[in-house]
């Protein structure tokens, strides 16, 4: 092989990957009426809370106790997800060590709102579950940032690295809301959400996942 020669098929290993885990979840329809009902009936009781949210509507992060036997089944949905792919190296004879607790709540945003890049400081995993797109279904778009950006970019920042197939590594990531799926990611992930311009408001679900220290057996 000469100088100016690459070698025969190499192979790219992507090491240190963030897991994003999208699905959808069952009964969605069903479901979705009955998140829309409780939802709005909060939203009428509450002037809701400002965090991350810019013009829309946060709820109190109570929705357990207020959203109803759906809003149980898209969190026990999530926490089915959360043990397939989160495991503790630690245990010793089959006893947890931990367990999953998690905590919900709900956002309506008008057209025109969004929710600022950040991030959820205290949880394992965070998530969000779609009840309604708002009418748009290429507006209001998830964005997950790359955890190394700006460091990625800052020695020669037109320069990426390319994958084998020549797709570019972008630092920024879209995911499109699509009512009945539920997209989970470390809690440390920087994420906002982007506009949209539907004719309805657009209804999610955020979650925390912690783990906290499992009860002895009894």
């Amino acid at each position: 092989m000469t100088s100016d020669e690459t070698p025969d098929k190499p192979q790219v290993r992507r090491l240190f990957a963030t897991p994003v885990i999208e699905a959808m979840l069952p009964d969605a329809p069903a479901r979705n009426a009955a998140l829309l009902d409780a939802i709005r009936a909060r939203q009428a009781a509450s002037p809701g809370i400002v965090r991350s949210n810019v013009n829309g509507w946060h709820s109190d992060s109570q929705m357990l106790s207020w959203g109803g036997p759906a809003a149980k089944a898209v969190a026990l949905d999530t926490l089915r997800l959360c043990g397939r792919y989160t495991t503790d190296v630690g245990m010793r004879n089959n006893q947890p060590r931990y367990e999953m607790s998690i905590e919900m709540w709900a956002n309506v945003s008008p057209p025109g709102a969004s929710n600022q890049n950040h991030a959820h400081a205290g949880a394992l995993w965070s998530a969000v579950y779609y009840v309604d797109d708002g009418g748009d279904p290429e507006g209001g778009a998830l964005t997950l940032l790359d955890p190394r950006f700006p460091m990625s970019r800052m020695y020669a920042p037109d320069l990426q690295f390319v994958d084998d197939d020549g797709a570019r590594e972008e630092n920024i990531v879209k995911i499109r809301p699509v009512p009945g799926k539920v997209v989970m990611f470390p809690a440390w992930l920087m994420h906002g959400v982007q506009p949209h311009h539907g004719a309805r408001e657009r209804v999610s679900i955020a979650m925390n996942i912690m783990a906290i220290p499992a009860r002895p057996p009894t």
